[in-house]
């Protein structure tokens, strides 16, 4: 167990390195910040890691229950840094498997969002979610979402971002978790 370790530990410090040449050598463009009137287009992966729903007083972890999201969205720059967009969310279960009357695409979304490239690769976002699938029926949710993540250049046109969500449920049921996000941009 111990060589494996020490394996990873002496892999760490070589991926750090690459990655740093990797943003050193790209473009300056792909550096720089959304100016006004560009437009992007995202497709982003997302999984829930925890949630807790108020209303029934039940949590859900990504142990008990895994749902893999697709989220593909149109951006515009209203203003340098500053985004307005709509991504479509498809959600599928992964496992358990769904009862037999129970789809396993569980919730589709319409998420308008605001979001703003604040320092650097840093970035946040405000989403409202419209939700008329939820839990593989046709049932309304609403919901409201913090992200914050960071955007690293691949090209002079294509970024890749890691991010963190907040999502609330006010509407139907009251849920509050936290939804790890992963995905690319592309400047069109």
């Amino acid at each position: 167990m111990r060589s494996v370790w020490l394996g990873r530990a002496r892999f760490r410090p070589v991926m750090a390195l690459l990655l740093g040449a990797l943003c050193w050598l790209t473009p300056s463009a792909a550096h720089a910040q959304g100016k006004q009137g560009e437009f992007l287009q995202t497709d982003t992966l997302g999984a829930s890691v925890v949630s807790h729903d108020y209303k029934t007083k039940t949590s859900k972890n990504i142990d008990k229950l895994f749902n893999l999201s697709e989220f593909v969205g149109l951006h515009y720059y209203v203003a340098d840094k500053l985004r307005l967009g709509v991504n479509l969310q498809f959600n599928e279960r992964i496992f358990p498997a769904p009862p037999r009357q129970v789809s396993r695409f569980q919730r589709f979304a319409l998420l308008p969002q605001v979001g703003w490239n604040f320092y650097g690769p840093l970035f946040c976002a405000l989403v409202a979610g419209v939700v008329p699938r939820v839990d593989g029926k046709e049932r309304l949710n609403l919901t409201l979402q913090g992200i914050f993540g960071v955007s690293l250049p691949l090209t002079g046109r294509v970024r890749m971002s890691v991010a963190g969500e907040v999502p609330w449920t006010y509407y139907d049921h009251n849920v509050l978790g936290v939804t790890a996000l992963t995905g690319i941009s592309i400047r069109l």
